[in-house]
């Protein structure tokens, strides 16, 4: 009995060692429909299938245009599905235009098409467009904010995001949690800004991977400001005021392609370097440098066609950051204080490889 008793005693303890102490409880999977593509727990509305009780893991969105705003407070995976011929779920704006949902950083009142708003979880948003055609705001209109909260954004387009207070094609928000959110395979069209990224503090609360993106038509690609680190790769931005202009934290902004902006790269912040990308037919430079320099490295770019390649009027520390570019058909490939070296790169059709600065 008394050996018996012991096995028993020990029991709890042998399975906590077998199966590990507070081991997480597997939860299931809660997959909710919008639309009658698909059969399962069908809902005519976006929202109606958030705001569902059990709370959705995921909700698949049938093709056609759903006249909404959508505001996702919990984890999910939000994804049009293909069904047919047809494969774009599109939010547009309801009849009587968008309304005032959100406040931006700086105070403005925004009508957001998807809120995604301090969510502890992540949020994934996946084969969706957003369109804010005729959307009779009268403020910034934004297509997806993301509001100090994880998560992807993949394969989604937001187009026409604007109006007469301005508009974003998606705006993302740091914070306390420190979210990552990555935007990557999408497409931001007809804009005033592609992508803004931002957090209230001068330290990074935001961690933001922006790739494989196309912007076209958008007055400034991609601007992002204190409080974000950033990784921005393999973005093709076409035809812009600004392609790129940097004023946060740190990152890189590495293999991408700039075309007819009037500048292609602003760095107004030092600490993200600039690096391997092509920048094509700018009105007025290609890479325009207007800060001190000690952490952002400015090598391996190649400007193709602009009056100036690249400005270096503006900082110090330059001449050991900013070295081995390329300039093809540029009329002055550096413009920068007398002394500056300019061995080490390359020149084809350049018409005066060193101008002074004014």
């Amino acid at each position: 009995m008394f050996r018996t008793k012991i096995n028993l005693l020990f029991m709890p303890l042998v399975s906590a060692l077998l199966f590990g102490f507070g081991a997480p409880v597997l939860r299931a999977t809660t997959t909710y429909i919008v639309g009658t593509c698909k059969v399962g727990t069908q809902f005519s509305k976006i929202q109606e299938a958030l705001n569902a009780t059990p709370a959705p893991s995921i909700v698949e969105v049938c093709p056609g245009k759903y006249p909404e705003q959508v505001t996702i407070t919990k984890p999910v995976t939000l994804e049009g599905v293909v069904s047919g011929n047809s494969s774009f779920a599109t939010l547009v704006a309801p009849s009587g235009g968008l309304v005032n949902n959100a406040t931006l950083l700086n105070g403005d009142a925004a009508a957001v098409q998807i809120l995604v708003r301090n969510v502890a979880g992540t949020v994934d948003l996946t084969n969706l467009v957003v369109d804010a055609t005729n959307n009779r705001a009268g403020a910034v209109v934004v297509g997806i904010l993301y509001k100090n909260t994880p998560g992807t954004i993949n394969h989604t387009v937001a187009f026409n995001e604007e109006d007469g207070e301005g508009g974003f094609g998606m705006y993302l928000e740091g914070g306390s949690a420190n979210p990552k959110v990555t935007v990557e395979n999408s497409t931001l069209d007809h804009d005033n800004i592609g992508i803004w990224v931002q957090s209230s503090s001068t330290s990074s609360e935001l961690t933001a991977t922006i790739e494989n993106n196309l912007f076209n038509l958008n007055p400034y690609g991609i601007q992002v400001f204190a409080g974000a680190t950033v990784t921005i790769s393999g973005n093709t931005i076409n035809n812009n005021v600004t392609g790129i202009y940097l004023a946060g934290s740190s990152g890189s902004a590495m293999s991408n392609t700039i075309m007819s902006a009037v500048l292609g790269f602003e760095l107004i912040r030092d600490g993200i370097s600039i690096k391997s990308n092509k920048i094509y037919n700018s009105a007025a430079i290609g890479i325009d440098l207007e800060t001190n320099i000690t952490n952002s490295a400015v090598t391996g770019n190649i400007v193709t066609t602009a009056p100036t390649g690249i400005n270096v009027c503006h900082t110090t520390g330059s001449p050991n950051m900013v070295h081995t570019n390329t300039f093809v058909d540029t009329a002055t490939a550096y413009e920068a204080e007398s002394g500056f070296p300019t061995t080490g790169s390359t020149y084809i059709g350049v018409t005066t490889i060193l101008q002074t600065c004014p």
